[in-house]
């Protein structure tokens, strides 16, 4: 009697969820990998749950301020954390002293999405192919510019990197996030960039920047004039962030499934799926479980490197 109370009570709560409005917050200014996503499922959320589904950004640090706020939230799904791999797994581990501990104050609900990153270049840039750009950047040591959405961050993680890789001395210019980063290379004020491809996408598509290829073995269905990396020759060098749905860690397990659910739902969502794959993003809903896996591996990966490049 008293287990199948317990069902009644947590199914009674659950479904008093939400009771008041919820807040997504992105730890990013506005139109980047993780703004764009969080829009549409927040909009697709305040039409399943009939309560407003409010969009905070709270910009920063690497996404750490934003982060942070919600790990210090109250652990009861209205206040739920946007993150990204920048956020969550690479900046944090750039900071001596975080107020916050990503992995004990955090804890994943679900993926939303992948998204791979692309190598641009501002057209002024004398280089077409990524051979060429290695090339330029050999004869001009330490003098080309590549912006980054700040220190530690997926876009800094990627182009280091590929320094290393290619054997190239470039300087980071960081920014308060990456849709400045990209603004910076579309006007000139920097010459090159490794963004997620939803942010270079309009500017590839105006001509403000130059794709020379996509981090990953898999052509982009929104880019497919771009080569891979393998195309690029390139092999064995891939990059792609995620973007996902994270609660303050003492969040009930009631509460966390029942996000989770309805997010799968709205992932499955043929019209929401096809508006991801036009911007360059690969729908990826996951458990709660497999999201905290990928994070445990990833942190393992970036902490790990993140010491090695001495950042």
């Amino acid at each position: 009697m008293l287990a199948n109370l317990c069902v009644i009570v947590h199914a009674a709560v659950a479904s008093d969820f939400p009771n008041r409005p919820v807040k997504l917050v992105v730890p990013f200014p506005p139109g980047g990998s993780s703004d764009i996503p969080a829009r549409l499922i927040a909009q697709k959320l305040e039409e399943r749950w009939r309560r407003p589904v409010v969009v905070e950004n709270r910009a920063g640090a690497t996404g750490t301020i934003g982060e942070g706020y919600v790990a210090r939230s109250k652990p009861d799904g209205h206040t739920l954390l946007v993150g990204t791999s920048s956020s969550h797994t690479m900046g944090p581990y750039t900071i001596k002293d975080r107020p916050y501990d990503p992995v004990a104050d955090l804890r994943g609900v679900t993926l939303f999405a992948w998204v791979p990153h692309l190598i641009v270049v501002n057209p002024s840039v004398e280089a077409t192919s990524v051979a060429e750009l290695i090339r330029l950047a050999k004869e001009k040591p330490g003098e080309l510019n590549y912006a980054t959405s700040g220190h530690g961050s997926s876009v800094h993680l990627a182009t280091e990197l590929f320094s290393r890789k290619a054997g190239v001395d470039m300087v980071q210019i960081p920014y308060r996030g990456v849709n400045p980063a990209a603004m910076a290379v579309a006007s000139g004020q920097t010459q090159l960039m490794f963004p997620p491809a939803v942010v270079a996408l309009p500017h590839i598509e105006s001509g403000s920047l130059r794709a020379l290829a996509i981090l990953s073995t898999d052509k982009l269905p929104s880019l497919p004039q771009v080569p891979t990396t393998t195309e690029a020759n390139l092999q064995g060098y891939e990059f792609s962030t995620w973007v996902g749905l994270l609660a303050p860690s003492a969040t009930p397990d009631h509460i966390v499934d029942k996000i989770r659910a309805d997010v799968a739902q709205i992932l499955e969502d043929p019209t929401v799926r096809q508006t991801l794959k036009e911007m360059s993003f690969t729908p990826a809903a996951t458990t709660s479980a497999e999201f905290d896996a990928i994070i445990q591996r990833e942190t393992h990966e970036h902490q790990t490197l993140i010491a090695d490049l001495g950042l």
